[in-house]
């Protein structure tokens, strides 16, 4: 199908993944045994033993390592001949702007939409195609975007949703095999779009249920007055860091958008999880060694921690999604 030039792009292609977890690690590994020749990881968080049952790549003498460190580690096994880059780092403006322009496509293994939407205002404005994929329980959705051939993330998402409007994969978990189907999906978009393959095509949204079987796939069409690739406003690069460290061992996040949250449901969700009690007007919850303070704003303040990109990652993983 692809032939010895379909392979020889492959080979001399440069991918950039970010997010290093269930859907990262699978789609590396695919994209690395189809003959990818070059990939840089990108990923801000450690292995945890909650990740292995879904995980391609790690095992449990990975955990508490940083997960593009330990991805790179198997992968360099699967793949000898390839260039591969970890990169622990919290995936800012900065970052994306660095990274997407010199990528031929960039592969979604993310957990949130904050970080999806600054991944496409990057890919748009250097032109860049990448490939959406979202997991959630036990299904999941999968779109190229090809940057002046059809819609971007925010044609079909014109904005953000308020913070804990959406479950986490925290909360609703993922069923082991989910990430692995739609990162042979995303992959073989990525594949189509490397190889120039007539066969691509930008917009088409697919989405799969493997619990129930159904498999749906919708047109989505680009939008004219799409902020970022209609009117080129590139507002997810622009913002400022939402974190600040304060007096002792606090980081207060800010939320994305504005609007009021249901504590009480957030609570409900939360619960299961961990220690989750609305006193008074804010919510504090007990998880993974923090204590998170929420307000009806959105705003957090994360105690027990010190490092703004991890107290990010527990705001994203448990409030924002």
């Amino acid at each position: 199908m692809l032939g010895r030039e379909g392979q020889r792009k492959l080979g001399a292609s440069r991918a950039l993944m970010v997010g290093c977890g269930a859907l990262g690690t699978h789609t590396a590994e695919l994209l690395l045994r189809a003959g990818v020749g070059n990939l840089t990881l990108v990923d801000r968080d450690l292995v945890a033993e909650t990740d292995l049952h879904r995980v391609a790549l790690f095992t449990p003498a990975d955990v508490g390592r940083p997960k593009a460190e330990a991805a790179a580690d198997a992968l360099r096994r699967i793949a000898p001949p390839a260039a591969i880059a970890p990169v622990v780092a919290h995936l800012d403006p900065r970052l994306a702007l660095d990274l997407a322009p010199k990528a031929d496509v960039v592969l979604d293994g993310l957990d949130n939409l904050e970080a999806r939407y600054l991944i496409n205002d990057a890919c748009v404005k250097h032109g860049i195609p990448w490939v959406y994929t979202a997991v959630l329980a036990t299904y999941g959705v999968t779109m190229p975007i090809v940057p002046g051939r059809g819609p971007c993330l925010r044609c079909l998402f014109p904005d953000p949703p308020p913070p804990g409007a959406i479950p986490t994969c925290a909360e609703a978990g993922i069923l082991g095999p989910v990430p692995a189907a739609l990162a042979a999906v995303q992959v073989t978009a990525a594949i189509q779009i490397l190889t120039r393959s007539p066969d691509l095509a930008p917009g088409r949204l697919v989405h799969l249920d493997l619990w129930t079987g159904l498999a749906e796939t919708t047109s989505v069409e680009r939008a004219p007055d799409c902020p970022c690739c209609g009117k080129r406003r590139f507002e997810f690069l622009a913002q400022p860091s939402r974190t600040s460290v304060l007096c002792g061992d606090s980081v207060q996040v800010l939320p994305r958008t504005h609007g009021d949250l249901d504590l009480d449901g957030l609570a409900a969700r939360l619960a299961a999880l961990g220690k989750a009690r609305v006193q008074g007007r804010v919510l504090v919850v007990s998880i993974e060694g923090a204590q998170l303070t929420v307000f009806p704003d959105g705003r957090a303040l994360v105690k027990g921690v010190s490092d703004p990109d991890r107290a990010q990652t527990l705001y994203d993983r448990y409030i924002a999604r």
